[in-house]
């Protein structure tokens, strides 16, 4: 049989151990409870990988970059845009950058043009049968100012006013200002015998012309918020242009 042996502990050594279990503050229970080194190293990085995530989020994505306009091919020469064929490129691009998206890529078609067809209204109208595709009207007054406007739909004889919001007035001053439908009213265009006309408020049309294509008007109004087009709010025309997009 063998026998056990219970060792008792020198009073000193139990004393201190008991000392240690009631004091927090003992150096060997300060050591006792130090995370080590590994741990942290660990903490800091699980630290840095969460300051880097939350820098990926609050940083912004970087901003689009513009895409280039598509220059439309012109389906003849036109005397409005431009004189040199840089200068016609230059009104092109501009003006593309303001059109509907579903006509990026449409080809211009001279429809009409005074220097061809005459100074008549009714002439205008004639060239637009067959044409339901959008009208770019662009025309140049005996001041040398150009300007125009974005017919959403083709220019035609109407009792009342048509179009949609894709319709907007313009003008080179010498910069292009694009005057936007404001969504107050829906009077885009209308078409009567003696006149066309475009935007409307308080009794002022935003561009309107007369039956024989030599005078016309802008006033602001209230469709599109536009400024006078012209230099003066009365003008006459020098040569006026219709451009088909199909």
């Amino acid at each position: 049989m063998y026998k056990c042996r219970v060792w008792e502990l020198p009073p000193a050594l139990l004393s201190c151990l008991q000392s240690l279990e009631h004091n927090p503050w003992h150096p060997l229970w300060i050591q006792s409870n130090q995370p080590s080194q590994v741990e942290d190293a660990l903490s800091g990085e699980e630290d840095k990988e969460e300051e880097e995530e939350k820098e990926e989020e609050t940083t912004p994505a970087p901003a689009p970059v513009p895409e280039r306009p598509v220059v439309p091919q012109l389906a003849g020469a036109s005397q409005v845009l431009g004189a040199s064929e840089m200068s016609q490129v230059r009104a092109q691009s501009m003006l593309s950058l303001h059109l509907p998206p579903r006509v990026t890529g449409y080809s211009w078609s001279l429809a009409f043009c005074t220097s061809r067809d005459g100074f008549s209204l009714q002439s205008l109208y004639r060239q637009m049968k067959g044409h339901s595709g959008p009208v770019l009207l662009v025309l140049r007054d005996q001041d040398g100012q150009m300007f125009g406007a974005f017919s959403s739909s083709a220019l035609r004889l109407s009792k009342g006013f048509y179009g949609t919001g894709e319709t907007f007035l313009f003008s080179f001053s010498p910069q292009l200002k694009v005057f936007k439908w404001t969504g107050s009213n829906s009077f885009f265009v209308k078409g009567d015998l003696d006149s066309l006309m475009m935007g409307c408020g308080s009794g002022h049309f935003g561009l309107w012309l007369d039956g024989d294509l030599y005078r016309g008007g802008s006033h602001p109004c209230a469709t599109f918020n536009n400024e006078v087009l012209a230099r003066q709010e009365q003008f006459c025309i020098n040569e006026l242009e219709a451009w088909v997009l199909s």
